[in-house]
């Protein structure tokens, strides 16, 4: 009897041990591995501006494809940066590469450079965008310096009814895997890609920004340019295209966090600095335009090796 006394007890003495294991190894497991603390006494908030829309970014981060990238590629995917007077130089870059007879899968643009990726896309030849392209100037992408004056019409309505000459009823979503316009909500300020809906409204959503537009309706949302980086627009292609990238700044330089993320990638980054050209000047755009033709033939070796080819 005393020894199945002695057997009991050293069963309980073990029993307890193995539940006191247990619950300090799932006290462990349950902290959050490699979370984050507060800073100074704060949490971090998300919010909608900037690389937060997609996620964090930084110059290191490895980023995931979601397509497998094409080995022997004849293509090319364009990211445009921002810009009015600026803008014109993508319109630059575009004339170059059909210079090149380079192919254009797929664009990534806002403001004027959304403009031209549309036409781009829309119109039958070169001579075809140059030809739509004369509707828009200083009288319509931007307001006026001074009073209005006498006018028909203002400038926002003016492009409104150049706009829906050009596109007509063309609608986005016949073009979506390969025009990429991000636009911004007016309201919530939720930055998103212009899917569906009708093209001119889409394009002129984008239009609505550095010149102090109004925002335009677009699908039941009220929408503007959207404040986007480069590096953002660059990140969103490289995650969804499989082909080689050829990003264009105009105006400003890239930083070299961002030309470091290029290295060892499938892509070529050309940036058009237009010393003293203000972006509001839409009546210098040639001399943007001029800019980005001049700079795609200077990088012309290096862009046609994306693909393959060389200069003849």
């Amino acid at each position: 009897m005393e020894n199945f006394k002695i057997i009991r007890k050293a069963v309980v003495c073990i029993l307890s041990l193995h539940l006191l294991g247990g619950c300090a190894s799932a006290t462990r497991h349950t902290e959050p591995k490699g979370s984050e603390k507060a800073e100074s006494g704060t949490t971090k908030k998300t919010n909608n501006n900037g690389s937060e829309v997609y996620g964090p970014f930084s110059g290191s981060e490895n980023l995931p494809k979601t397509k497998e990238p094409v080995l022997k590629s004849d293509q090319i995917t364009l990211v445009f940066g921002s810009g009015l007077a600026h803008g014109y130089t993508y319109v630059g870059v575009l004339r170059a590469l059909s210079e090149l007879k380079i192919t254009v899968h797929s664009i990534y643009a806002t403001e004027v450079g959304a403009l031209a990726a549309a036409l781009y896309f829309t119109q039958p030849n070169p001579n075809r965008i140059d030809w739509a392209l004369l509707r828009f100037n200083e009288k319509n992408l931007r307001k006026p310096d001074g009073k209005l004056g006498f006018a028909l019409r203002s400038p926002e309505s003016d492009l409104d009814e150049k706009l829906h000459e050009v596109f007509g009823a063309l609608r986005v979503e016949n073009f979506s895997e390969r025009l990429h316009i991000l636009v911004e909500d007016a309201k919530t300020s939720e930055i998103f890609e212009a899917k569906k809906g009708d093209l001119w409204r889409a394009v002129r959503g984008s239009l609505a920004g550095a010149n102090g537009f109004a925002p335009t309706l677009f699908e039941g949302r009220s929408i503007k340019a959207a404040p986007r980086k480069i590096a953002e627009e660059y990140r969103l292609a490289h995650q969804a295209e499989q082909y080689p990238i050829v990003v264009v700044t105009a105006g400003a330089e890239p930083t070299e966090l961002f030309r470091k993320l290029l290295e060892g990638q499938n892509a070529t980054l050309i940036s058009v600095p237009l010393p003293g050209l203000d972006d509001l000047d839409v009546k210098k755009r040639n001399q943007a335009a001029f800019g980005g033709k001049n700079a795609v033939h200077q990088a012309a070796n290096e862009i046609l090796g994306l693909v393959g080819r060389k200069m003849e």
